[in-house]
């Protein structure tokens, strides 16, 4: 559905600037927008290299083990067929921990 909607979105966009006499400001809007998400790409990139590399160096400290005790009866009770000493609880602690800090896009590569 969304490969019809958008294309639609161009065209008819297009269209009225050419028929409003306004081409010259869309083409000015697109560049604008254009610069705009190019730097908050490099902006979301360098802050998620740098939370996960924090989750990562948690991960392989014992903080993370003391997260993962704290929320264990959680996640016993959610997670009932895993053994109680599986390294899974480690795994599912981290996720839930970075999003808990509103990282859920580094919350689904985190792996040790």
């Amino acid at each position: 559905m969304l490969n019809i909607l958008w294309p639609a979105f161009l065209v008819v966009s297009i269209g009225f600037a050419i028929f409003s006499g306004n081409l010259k400001e869309l083409n000015n809007s697109i560049f604008e927008s254009t610069n705009l998400a190019v730097s908050l790409c490099i902006t979301l990139l360098g802050t998620m290299c740098l939370w996960n590399g924090i989750m990562q160096i948690a991960g392989k400290t014992s903080a993370m083990k003391k997260i993962t005790n704290c929320l264990k009866p959680l996640m016993r009770w959610l997670f009932p067929n895993l053994s109680k000493d599986s390294k899974i609880y480690q795994e599912i602690s981290m996720n839930v921990v970075a999003n808990v800090l509103g990282l859920g896009n580094a919350a689904t590569p985190l792996r040790n």
